[in-house]
C-alpha cells in the first residue's frame, strides 16, 4: 500500500474542498444564469419570429396598396372616360330637346288622318313658350274633324288642340279648319296607339 502525502497548504486544500463540496449559492447562481439564458434565448426567438411575421404582414399591405393605386389609376380613367361620354350625351339630348319633333308631329297626323281629308299646309313655329304646329286642312264633314281632334288630343304629341276657325265651302261641301297645336318637348312625348 502506498501512502501519498499532501504538502499543500492548508488555504489551497480549504478552496479545493469548497469547489467539490455542496453550495447553495453557487446552485442558485448557476440556475438564475441558465433561466437568465433561456429566458435570453426565448425571446430573441420570439422577437425573430415576430420580425419575420412583421415584414411579411408589410410586403402584404405594400402589395395591397400597390394593388390599390393601380385600381384608382384605373377608376379614375374609367370617371374621365364617362364623364366625357356624359358631355356627349348632355350636349345630345340638348340639340334633340331643342329641336322640334318634327317627324313625331307628322306622324301623329298621318294616324289621325281620317280618309276624305286633306292637309293643305302645316307650319311650325318656336317661342320661348314652346313650339306650336299650325295645320289648316279639309274635310268631308264635321264629325271627322272632330275625331281628329280628339285623336290628336290624345295621341301624346301635343299639350293642346285649339281650332280658331272653320268654314264650309258651299259649292263642295267640305270643311276648311285650321288647328293650333301646342308640341311637347320631345322629351315628354309618350308613344300611344290608335
Amino acid at each position: 500500500m502506498r501512502v501519498q502525502f499532501d504538502l499543500r497548504p492548508e488555504s489551497v486544500m480549504e478552496k479545493e474542498r469548497k469547489k467539490s463540496s455542496f453550495n447553495p449559492m453557487r446552485l442558485i447562481a448557476t440556475l438564475l444564469m441558465m433561466i437568465f439564458f433561456g429566458a435570453s434565448g426565448y425571446y430573441i426567438a420570439t422577437m425573430t419570429l415576430k420580425m419575420l411575421d412583421l415584414k411579411d404582414m408589410i410586403e402584404y399591405k405594400e402589395n395591397e396598396v400597390s394593388t390599390l393605386e393601380t385600381q384608382r389609376t384605373q377608376l379614375e380613367a374609367e370617371i374621365r372616360r364617362l364623364q366625357e361620354r356624359e358631355r356627349v350625351f348632355t350636349s345630345t339630348l340638348k340639340i334633340m330637346q331643342d329641336d322640334l319633333p318634327t317627324l313625331e308631329v307628322l306622324n301623329a297626323l298621318e294616324t289621325y288622318l281620317e280618309p276624305g281629308m286633306g292637309l293643305n299646309s302645316l307650319r311650325f313655329t318656336s317661342a320661348a313658350t314652346g313650339n306650336t304646329a299650325v295645320l289648316i286642312a279639309t274635310a268631308a264633314a264635321e264629325e271627322q274633324i272632330i275625331l281628329f281632334t280628339d285623336g290628336l288630343g290624345r295621341c301624346g304629341v301635343f299639350s293642346e288642340v285649339r281650332m280658331p276657325t272653320s268654314t264650309r265651302d258651299e259649292r263642295t261641301g267640305r270643311v276648311t279648319f285650321t288647328l293650333n297645336l301646342s308640341v311637347l318637348p320631345i322629351g315628354q312625348i309618350r308613344a300611344s296607339s290608335r
